[in-house]
């Protein structure tokens, strides 16, 4: 009895421990579902920010600018009007154009009409990126060079080549693959019809078969350049078995 008498003490405790009223604690699951989903609605708006880059003017140029620029996030770039030898200093962030590189891959980026967007005077710029340079180490965008690129302008830009129809294709079947002998081809329209991608369909294409420039079908407004047109744009390569 005197065993009971001392745990009567430790009983009533826990009894009022289990009928006192709880604060609602998340759990470390239920807290990291609440993270991710406001992470991935923080990704969703920043692909919700369609093909539009925010610029700012800048001083200066050469290395040390450059170097101090990427402390910051930042990258170069350069807009130049018809004439404009110098053209306009910008920088802009490395996040921002790196967006756009993944939405379109690096080739796409400059087949497609860009907005340059000047937070600090409204200013708007339709622009084509020219050249994009790469840093060889991270593959990450160090320098753009811009074009205006009004609908009624006449441009010449690389648009890069897709494939559809693998799953359809006898060759792709048969063990073969579609290899891009040109990954990309130059295209001359006016701004308002610069294609995206030029798409081809290997549904029907058995292990040996090539795809030339005559075999396309582009609208007429639409001009490819290719150095040879002897040579193929896309091949099914491989070893049928």
């Amino acid at each position: 009895r005197s065993g009971e008498r001392a745990m009567a003490p430790l009983a009533r405790a826990v009894a009022g421990w289990v009928s006192a009223p709880r604060l609602a604690c998340p759990t470390r699951g239920a807290a990291l579902t609440r993270t991710l989903r406001a992470s991935s609605s923080s990704s969703d708006a920043e692909e919700d920010r369609g093909d539009v880059l925010d610029v700012f003017a800048r001083e200066g140029a050469g290395k040390t600018v450059c170097r101090h620029l990427k402390r910051r996030g930042m990258v170069p770039g350069v807009f130049f009007r018809p004439g404009d030898e110098s053209g306009e200093l910008l920088s802009f962030a490395s996040s921002d154009i790196e967006r756009l590189v993944r939405k379109h891959g690096h080739v796409g980026v400059g087949s497609r009409v860009l907005e340059l967007n000047f937070p600090e005077s409204g200013r708007k710029e339709p622009v084509v990126a020219k050249q994009l340079m790469l840093d060889p180490s991270t593959n990450l965008v160090e320098n753009v060079n811009f074009m205006p690129c009004a609908p009624n302008t006449k441009v010449k830009v690389n648009v890069p080549v897709r494939t559809e129809g693998e799953d359809a294709s006898p060759g792709v079947k048969r063990g073969g693959f579609p290899w891009k002998v040109s990954k990309h081809l130059e295209v001359r329209c006016l701004g308002k019809d610069i294609p995206p991608e030029i798409t081809i369909d290997v549904s029907s294409l058995d292990v040996g078969d090539k795809v030339f420039l005559r075999d396309l079908r582009l609208p007429e407004m639409v001009q490819v350049r290719v150095k040879d047109e002897n040579i193929p744009i896309l091949k099914i390569a491989g070893k049928a078995r």
